[in-house]
């Protein structure tokens, strides 16, 4: 009884620290990543600019994506700097804002009540 507890322990052990070393990411992977998450970020400023220039978005409204984007830009920087490459859909499991509040991009995703509001 004591050596199939002892032989479980030691797997359990030998699992615990070859599991995480067989899923980190290679220096090659990490670049490639890098890479990847630089080219989205430069393609949503593009699709940006398109957008003011198709006069779908204000260039005021522009302005503060931009500088959204730029400052989510800089934090994966940082997390990628300290090793963190996972980044995933977002809150609420990439389903959009979250369900409500007012994004300037989009105002028909305005809350209900701001448009009953608007109404009267």
């Amino acid at each position: 009884m004591k050596k199939g507890v002892l032989i479980a322990l030691v797997v359990a052990l030998v699992l615990a620290i070859m599991v995480p070393a067989a899923l980190a990411l290679t220096d090659v992977q990490k670049e490639e990543l890098e890479a990847l998450y630089e080219k989205q970020h430069q393609l949503r400023q593009e699709i940006l600019d398109k957008q003011v220039e198709a006069g779908l978005v204000n260039p005021e409204d522009a302005d503060l994506a931009r500088e959204r984007m730029d400052q989510s830009w800089e934090y994966r920087q940082e997390r990628m700097n300290e090793g963190d490459y996972n980044f995933g859909p977002g809150r609420r499991g990439g389903r959009g804002n979250g369900g409500g509040g007012y994004c300037p991009m989009h105002p028909q995703t305005q809350q209900p009540a701001a448009q009953e509001t608007a109404a009267l």
